[in-house]
C-alpha cells in the first residue's frame, strides 16, 4: 500500500502563480486546508490563492479533482473553486457551509461558468437567492453561439446541476470537434 500512496502522491501537483508546475503531495490539514509537500523537500506549504493558480489532488479512494483559484462574480480576491468541465467552456463548484443558530450548518452549492478567458458567470446555486431569469440569461450568454444546442437547453424542463454539465459537456465537444476537423 505504501508504493501505491507513494506514486500517487507524485501524481498531485500545484501551478504557483509564476506558471511553475511543481509535483508533490497533497494533503488536507486538520482545519480544512489543502497542503503541499513538494517531492524533493521536507516542509510543507498550506496551498492559498496567494501562491497557487491551480492544484490538482489525484486519489485512491475517490475521483481526482482540480482546483482553480478564480474572482467570482462582484468579488476582488479569488477563490479556490473546483473544476468539474475543462473545455471552450470551464464549469466550476464552490460550496459553502454557514452556521445556524441551532449548531448545525447549511451548506449552499453553487455553479460558475467561464468562456475562454472571460469573467465567471454565476449559473446555478442551491441557496435561495436563487434567480433561475438571471441564471439562464447567463447560461444563453455562454451557449447562444452554437443555436442548435441553445434551442435544445432552452426546451428542458429541468434546471439542474445535472442538466447544466450535460449542456456544457456537449458544448464543449462540439468545439473540440469543430476545431480539429479543420
Amino acid at each position: 500500500m505504501a508504493i501505491t500512496k507513494a506514486t500517487l502522491a507524485q501524481n498531485d501537483y500545484i501551478i504557483t502563480l509564476k506558471n511553475d508546475t511543481l509535483r508533490g503531495e497533497i494533503t488536507k490539514s486538520f482545519f480544512g486546508n489543502h497542503r503541499f509537500k513538494q517531492s524533493d523537500q521536507s516542509k510543507r506549504i498550506t496551498i492559498t490563492e496567494k501562491n497557487t493558480k491551480r492544484y490538482y489532488i489525484s486519489s485512491d479512494n475517490k475521483e481526482p479533482q482540480t482546483f482553480e483559484a478564480r474572482v467570482l462574480p462582484k468579488k476582488s480576491k479569488p477563490v479556490f473553486l473546483e473544476l468539474h468541465e475543462q473545455g471552450e467552456i470551464q464549469l466550476y463548484e464552490l460550496i459553502t457551509n454557514a452556521p445556524t443558530q441551532n449548531g448545525g450548518s447549511i451548506t449552499t452549492t453553487s455553479w460558475y461558468a467561464s468562456k475562454g478567458n472571460g469573467p465567471l458567470f454565476s449559473i446555478k446555486t442551491s441557496g435561495l437567492s436563487f434567480s433561475r431569469a438571471d441564471k439562464e440569461n447567463s447560461v444563453e450568454q455562454l451557449l447562444s453561439d452554437n443555436p442548435a444546442l441553445w434551442a435544445n437547453f432552452k426546451a428542458e424542463k429541468s434546471f439542474s446541476f445535472k442538466v447544466l454539465r450535460k449542456y456544457i459537456n456537449l458544448y464543449n465537444q462540439e468545439k473540440l470537434k469543430t476545431t480539429t476537423s479543420k
